[in-house]
């Protein structure tokens, strides 16, 4: 294995590597993962707060807006999700200019889905005005999704470029433009919601372009560390940034199974909020987003950590050694429990004070009291489900996990959802989080009985 395929902050495990040493190159692997998807989470923290601060209408048009924009892009970056299952194994049998290779297809899959997505801007006025959460909440749900999606294309992008630096166990280059464009976004935000440093005061409207624009520079970062002479040499980036029809098909076949699945979870959390949840008016919908917010605090370092296992069981294939694969799996359950599981008892524990630090009104707190309970209960699901998920990604099996996904989160969560939402309003958002969470430990199950007896190991991709 040439040296300059590996990350700098540890040595790859060798044939036969100790525990401890799976555990912490799992870490090491993992650490600046974590730290970009913690980074993602602050922004989006950092956006919700500043905006709360126009008041409780804004407090409840942010999540469904970001939500629509993250829904309309989501099977985009599933997709450009399978460039870091690629390049993982491509780096496992040494072939280093397919892994860049594999970067550029994504690159410019993302542009192309950018581009076929535009037209989606003349469905968002009629969508929230159906939607109806009230004159002013859908006002700035409009103007906050519209300017959103002119920021497709280079989101998508930054992520496939991202995918590409963790596939070869650099995902340190992700975390540093994820770090830059976070920053730039939280002073973009001070300047342009309130105004300062010479801007007018746009409200929402600020906060959307000032996502667009840190969007922007993560991706120009990405691509010029890309560009740098050390990747020239080592990845042969220069030369292999022509479009390749092989590669292009092997990122499809791969990703559209993966883009299904991401999709399908985005588009059903979009329609549980502004649907299910947004039937029972502005204190039930802003108690939600505030859980949601809380939620991010748990699972996107756990999909950090489950992209790094993702490298790491994609690089072990590569090698021909699935059996070092079960064992990354194994201490990246064992981290994912522990975590999410300490999260959960917290969400129980402070089921009143964490609400009441995101919100002024006694009414939304308490509406956000019972779903605090099902955040914490479900953590133990959630941490199973992303785990093997994320492993039988690594190992290229995207198609019936993607499959049983969309069935589950179809009938269950928002079938179960409607249904208790519809027999028992009383209940309010309770219902459909009951059903959220038997979605996501039955998904759980599902995930971990696909690993454990499925044909991953003799997947060729």
């Amino acid at each position: 294995m040439r040296s300059d395929s590996v990350s700098d902050a540890a040595a790859a495990p060798q044939a036969r590597p100790r525990e401890r040493d799976i555990a912490l190159y799992l870490l090491a692997l993992a650490g600046p993962m974590i730290a970009t998807n913690i980074s993602r989470t602050v922004m989006s923290f950092v956006d919700f707060i500043m905006v709360s601060h126009l008041g409780t209408d804004a407090q409840a048009a942010i999540l469904p807006a970001s939500l629509t924009v993250f829904s309309t892009i989501a099977f985009g970056l599933g997709m450009v999700a399978a460039v870091n299952t690629l390049v993982s194994q491509t780096l496992g049998r040494g072939r280093l200019a397919d892994c860049s290779t594999y970067g550029w297809q994504g690159l410019y899959l993302s542009l192309g889905i950018g581009m076929a997505l535009l037209p989606a801007w003349l469905l968002v006025e009629p969508l929230f005005t159906w939607l109806d959460h009230g004159p002013r909440v859908v006002a700035m749900e409009i103007v906050y999704t519209q300017i959103g999606l002119l920021g497709i294309g280079p989101t998508i992008a930054a992520a496939a470029l991202s995918n590409f630096f963790t596939g070869i166990h650099r995902p340190a280059i992700g975390f540093v433009a994820a770090l830059v464009s976070n920053i730039f976004n939280a002073i973009a935000n001070y300047a342009l919601i309130f105004g300062h440093f010479g801007f007018a005061p746009m409200g929402i409207e600020g906060a959307a372009w000032a996502t667009l624009a840190a969007g922007l520079l993560q991706l120009l970062i990405l691509l010029g560390w890309m560009m740098l002479p050390r990747y020239g040499r080592a990845y042969g980036t220069w030369r292999t940034w022509r479009a390749s029809t092989r590669h292009m098909r092997q990122l499809l076949r791969v990703g559209l199974p993966t883009g299904a699945h991401f999709g399908a979870d985005m588009i059903s959390w979009w329609a549980f909020t502004v649907i299910l949840i947004g039937r029972f008016g502005k204190i039930e919908l802003a108690a939600n987003n505030i859980c949601f917010k809380f939620l991010e605090v748990a699972f996107m370092p756990a999909v950090g950590l489950g992209f790094a296992l993702t490298a790491a069981v994609g690089r072990s294939i590569g090698e021909g050694r699935p059996d070092i694969a079960r064992r990354y799996v194994a201490w990246a359950l064992r981290f994912m429990v522990a975590y999410m599981g300490l999260i959960g008892l917290m969400m129980a524990v402070f089921r009143h004070e964490l609400p009441a630090l995101l919100t002024d009104s006694d009414q939304v707190v308490s509406a956000a009291v019972p779903l605090m309970i099902f955040c914490a209960i479900f953590q133990a699901g959630d941490a199973v489900s992303i785990t093997f998920n994320r492993a039988l990604h690594g190992a290229g099996d995207t198609f019936w996990p993607a499959v049983l996904f969309v069935l589950s989160v179809t009938v269950v969560q928002l079938g179960g959802g409607w249904v208790m939402a519809t027999l028992m309003p009383q209940w309010k958002s309770i219902g459909p989080w009951l059903a959220a969470t038997v979605h996501l430990f039955l998904m759980g199950a599902i995930l971990w009985a696909r690993f454990r007896f499925g044909p991953w190991e003799r997947i060729k991709l």
